[in-house]
Order: C-alpha cells, then structure tokens, then sequence
C-alpha cells in the first residue's frame, strides 16, 4: 500500500509539473503588442481634376481580420474566410493618411482599407468584406455625384513579428462615367442599367444587377476633355465596376422646360479605376 501512495504521489507531481511548464510555454510566445504602422496613398494626380479628384474622400476605415475562425463572412470568388476583429477610422487630408495600430504579435493579420465620403450615406460597409453602393437620392448635384468616389487596399496574411510599417496604395473600385456635350448644357438624367452593387475587396471582384439614376438638379460649368475635343458635362458619377471592360447600357434624358428627349446606349464600356466617356452633340433638337 505504501508503495501504491508514494507513485499516485510522484504522479501528480508529475501532473503538476507539466501544466507548469505549458503555462511557462504560454507565457514565452505571449510576448506583447507591437506598433504596426500603415501609410496609405491615393494616386497623386485625384486632386487635379474638376471631378475625380477626391476632394470630398475623407475618411479612410481600416478593417482587421483574422482568417477561418468562428461566425465568420464568406467573401465572393474565393473559399477564404474572414473574420472582422476590430476597426479604425482616420481622417484624410491631402492624400495620404499615417495608420498606427497596436496589434499582437506572432498574429497573422489581413487588412481591408476603404477611402470614402464619410458624410454622406451612399456606401453600406457594415461588412468590410462586401461593400453595397446604395441608391442616390433623388435629385442631386453635381457635388454629390461626386461624393460617390471611393477608393480600396487589401493586406492579406500579414504575420506581426514586431514593430513594421508598409506602403499602400489605393485604387478605385468604380468606374467613372462622365457624360458630355459640345452644345450649352442644360439639366440631365442618366441611368446605368443592371450594374454591380456589391463589392468584394479581399478579391477585387463585384457582383449584383442594379438601376442607378443620377437626375441633377443643375447645370455646371466644369468640362472635360475627350480625343483632344472639350464637352461641357451633362452628367457624371461611378459605379462599381470589374477589373476587365465589360459592357452596359445606359440612357440620357435631356430637360429644358417642359422639353425632353432621351438617348439609348447600349454599349457602355465600364472598368475599375477607369473612366468611361459617353461624348457628342447632345441636344433637345439633334441627336448625335
């Protein structure tokens, strides 16, 4: 009996010993936070431009992930799971915003950056990870076509082992659509027919079929150039829009008074970070 209680005692304290030293374990890889710092850039020449220079862009959000774990968003076009963590905001002036985060090292991290107008209410980004543009109101000025632009970078695996910083650059999801005539310009509807409504960043992919009605409530006088000739706008805006040129239709209707006339197109061309211009010499008298 002696001998039986002397080994269940060495037992445990054999027990006790192992659960120290995977405690010890632990603590050895729990070696703190670290600073780890982002510099994020849109393209130099946004604020250059009459529209599409980014001027009402002014809140960057930063969305941390982590990858496969528990009630986790499936993004579109890939099998890779991700969870949002935590997320920051930082205000954008000129254009590149200085991102610090405290984060746990020995974590592999993936990182959603989403530049917008923080004011206004066109984007739903209550998940990062499927971004909805959401309907204009109805009528709009010119001001608030363009507060539509937004810009996007993703991070994916990134594994902190101690204080780091990186670059990152922004591009445009979307598609800019400018909509020109030679003669005088008057008050203008376009409507996008069935384009993307929802954006995915961690693939750069969109989905979804969507109307989208920009009805202005004024002229402007603010132009563009197209193949060395100048137009006056009739209307502009975005829309989300996939990597490779796709095509849509589209239709303008022209307002003077009691007047109105509308044009058909049904070869759109749309591509992120693009521009699309739809040019001539649109009038109430003459379609061309």
């Amino acid at each position: 009996m002696k001998n039986l209680l002397h080994n269940i005692q060495i037992l445990a304290m054999l027990a006790l010993t192992m659960v120290g030293i995977q405690s010890c374990s632990d603590e050895l890889h729990d070696v703190g936070d670290v600073q780890v710092s982002f510099t994020a850039t849109l393209p130099t020449d946004t604020r250059t431009r009459a529209f599409g220079k980014a001027e009402q862009v002014n809140t960057l959000v930063v969305g941390i992930f982590k990858k496969g774990i528990a009630d986790v968003h499936t993004n579109s076009g890939g099998s890779w799971s991700y969870c949002e963590i935590d997320r920051k905001e930082f205000p954008i002036n000129g254009t590149s915003v200085d991102v610090q985060l405290t984060l746990a090292q020995e974590q592999t991290y993936s990182f959603v950056f989403w530049a917008y107008d923080g004011n206004q209410n066109i984007y739903d980004i209550d998940d990062l990870t499927a971004i909805v543009m959401n309907a204009l109101p109805s009528p709009i000025t010119f001001s608030e076509a363009e507060a539509m632009d937004a810009f996007f970078a993703t991070m994916e695996d990134i594994t902190i082992t101690g204080d780091c910083s990186y670059l990152v650059e922004l591009v445009r999801p979307l598609a800019q659509i400018n909509v020109g005539t030679t003669g005088t310009p008057m008050q203008a509807t376009f409507k996008a027919k069935a384009v993307p409504d929802t954006f995915y960043p961690f693939t750069n992919t969109v989905s979804g079929e969507s109307d989208y009605t920009w009805n202005f409530s004024e002229t402007t006088a603010e132009t563009f150039s197209a193949d060395g000739t100048e137009y006056n706008y009739l209307a502009m805006g975005y829309v989300f829009a996939p990597t490779t040129a796709t095509k849509i239709s589209a239709e303008l209707t022209l307002k003077d008074g009691n007047a109105s006339k509308t044009v058909e197109f049904t070869q759109v061309e749309i591509e992120a970070n693009q521009r699309s211009n739809i040019a001539g010499n649109f009038t109430l008298l003459q379609e061309n």
